[in-house]
This record gives structure tokens, sequence and C-alpha cells, in this order.
């Protein structure tokens, strides 16, 4: 097995990586974004062919998603190499004073899938502990298990520990939390009941190879990204849309019926349609089509998680 670097550039991006050959010189993987060279040599010891490969499909995989399967495709990839009994994500809004989880979302098959409103639940526990929320002020993306983090006792002790624990039935985590421009873009949990045992430090490793990647595709789907804040400015300043009607205009604007649309914001069809007539209105126009035309003529089509 050989190595040949390269780099790979994507949306003004230039992305360190290195190609892994078989003894036929065949290219079978790509592992990117170790950039340390003592760093890269660990990689080589620690990830054999197979794990390459599984590697670099996962890395594809994720980098092709669409907007609406992207975490869900993220939660597939987590689940082969670090395989967890329970998986939950939020999109996390970020204000002058606090993080705000939103959007959330459970991976669907694995073993345990709590609730919407567990999930929200767990959030507001977890923002009860300044332990806790102090890490979400961090400059850049880290990955992390509880038990490297905190101790018994203060797990045990804590509303979140003894929720995801007792409630749960959990008893092992790793978080992923997701950073760029200084921006909290999201959160992954990744949880593990008893018999499962903790994370292991090979598992952490591959995780973070993925990172990088994983937090440049979430941010260019982020609402607070470049593209999210002209679109803000033009929808607020320019036809004084509310922050709930910005967010419908969105889910139009990604092809979403009233039905979908209210299932995602957890309201009736009807508030919906009130809605849909307070934005044509202020925009001046008549239907859902010129909603999106109008914000397509204005370079305010968003198409964020």
């Amino acid at each position: 097995m050989q190595v040949k670097e390269l780099y790979l550039e994507k949306a003004g991006l230039v992305w360190p990586a290195f190609l892994v050959y078989n003894e036929a010189d065949v290219c079978y993987g790509i592992c990117v974004l170790i950039t340390n060279p003592q760093e890269r040599q660990e990689c080589m010891l620690q990830l054999n062919e197979q794990e390459c490969w599984q590697m670099s499909t996962g890395l594809t995989r994720i980098m092709t998603a669409s907007v609406e399967d992207f975490r869900h495709i993220v939660f597939e990839v987590l689940s082969e190499i670090a395989p967890f009994d329970c998986g939950v994500s939020y999109v996390v809004k970020n204000n002058p004073n606090q993080k705000d989880c939103l959007e959330p979302l459970a991976h669907p098959q694995a073993k345990f899938v709590p609730t919407v409103t567990e999930i929200f639940r767990a959030a507001e526990l977890a923002h009860k502990s300044s332990a806790y929320t102090s890490m979400e002020w961090q400059n850049k993306s880290f990955i992390f298990r509880d038990s490297d983090m905190f101790s018994e006792e203060f797990l045990s002790n804590t509303e979140i520990g003894r929720m995801i624990h007792d409630e749960w039935g959990m008893s092992y985590a790793c978080k992923i939390f997701l950073v760029h421009n200084d921006l909290l873009l999201g959160k992954f949990w990744l949880l593990r009941q008893e018999e499962s045992g903790n994370f292991q430090e090979k598992e952490l490793f591959r995780l973070r190879l993925l990172e990088p990647l994983v937090t440049r595709k979430m941010y260019e789907f982020h609402p607070q990204n470049d593209k999210g804040r002209y679109a803000k400015k033009v929808l607020t300043e320019r036809f004084g849309l509310t922050d709930r009607e910005r967010q419908i205009t969105g889910l139009i604007c990604r092809g979403m019926t009233n039905q979908q649309i209210a299932d995602k914001l957890f309201c009736a069809e009807t508030t919906v349609k009130k809605h849909i007539s307070s934005i044509a209105k202020k925009m001046n126009v008549s239907n859902r089509t010129e909603i999106f035309h109008c914000c397509l003529m204005e370079n305010a089509v968003q198409s964020f998680i």
C-alpha cells in the first residue's frame, strides 16, 4: 500500500488529501484533511485498506448529499465507523449571548429513537449546565466522550445526565460540535447502552478525520452562512418578512408543499396558508410560484437545513 498526496479544490477551498493505492497501483480510496505529517503517519498505522475505503465512500456520500438528506446520511456514515444505539442532532442558531438548538433529528435506524419533544427537552436540560454551555463557545470543532470531560458524579447529578441514563437507557456518549467561522453550526450526539461499551480511541480518531468535511458541508446548508445572511437582509429589510415568514419562504424555495411545511414546523396547514398569504402580500405577488420567482430575482433563494 502506498500514499500519494494531492489537493482537492471545491467551492473555492483547497483541502489537503491523500490517495491510497494498492499493490497493483490502483487507487481504492481517498482520506482527506490530514495536514500534520505525524498525524498522517498515525492514520496509516490505524486504518487498514477496508477502513480507508469505508472512509472515502462515506465522505463521498456526505459531500454529494442534498440539504434534505444531509444529516440522515451523516448519521448513516457515522453508524458505520462508530456504531451507536441512539443518535440525535441539532442545527444551532448563534445569538449574541446564547446558542439555540433547533431542527431536532434522531437517527431512525438506531435501537432507541427519542421523540422530537424528548430531543428538545434534552437540549433544554443540557443548557442548564454551565459545563455544557461553555463548550458551545469554542472557536473550532471538537469531538469528545462525556467520560473524558465529566466525572461519574457530575453525570449522575445533572438533569441531562439522569435523563440520558434513566429515561433513554444510555450509558456512554460521544459529542460532535461542528464549528466554522466562529459559528457553532450543529451538534451530533452519539449514545450507547451499557452493553455496547464506551467509544474507543480509534473510533474517535476516525470521527475526527471526517469532521472537517462534515463541518464544511454543514456550513453550506446553514442559515447563518454568507448566503443566508444576505437572504435574511433582503427578506427582512426589503419585504419586511418575520422570522417565521422567512423560514416558510425558504421551505417554499425548496419545493415543499403546504402540508410538508406544516409537518416540519409542527403547526397546522391552515397556519402555513395564512403565512403564505402574508408573504405574498408583502412581496406584492399572487402565489407560491411568484414567491419563489421573487426570491430568485433578488438572489435570496434559501436552501438551508
